[in-house]
């Protein structure tokens, strides 16, 4: 009986031994994408804005991309912003009030400016001795 139950724990400790080497390897990775999982935010999903400031005549434009939440989607500016309005510059939020109006905020949450559609063209609403509108560019 001692010859055969030896040899089995040997082979059992070979085995045991050969299995942890391969523990430390990454697990293979499931192909499902969940729906939960945001994407990437590919420029599919990208909107463009062309800023105006109607008394300075200062432009820039923003990219609104992916969604943060159900009703938020990052922003993203390009060009002399800061000159359209005071922090603007640093817009990182576009978020849809439910109400009509949207609020473009940086990255903080703290409003920069409240915009409400009309004619397919956003103006500002708040503050309102801001003059400057927004319209989706082509």
């Amino acid at each position: 009986m001692r010859k055969v139950i030896i040899p089995f724990i040997g082979a059992v400790a070979l085995v045991a031994g050969l299995w942890s080497l391969d523990a430390g390897s990454a697990p293979d990775v499931d192909p499902v994408v969940s729906g939960s999982i945001p994407g990437t935010g590919g420029a599919e999903n990208r909107v463009g804005f062309a800023v105006s400031n109607i008394e300075t005549k200062a432009q820039c434009s923003l990219s609104r991309g992916e969604k943060l939440t159900h009703r938020s989607m990052r922003l993203t500016t390009e060009g002399q912003c800061e000159d359209v309005w005071p922090g603007l510059s640093h817009a990182a939020n576009w978020t849809e009030a439910g109400d009509g109006t949207v609020v473009v905020s940086g990255v903080t949450g703290d409003a920069i400016l409240t915009l409400a559609e009309t004619d397919g063209l956003y103006e500002v609403i708040d503050p309102s001795n801001a003059v400057i509108t927004m319209q989706a560019s082509r």
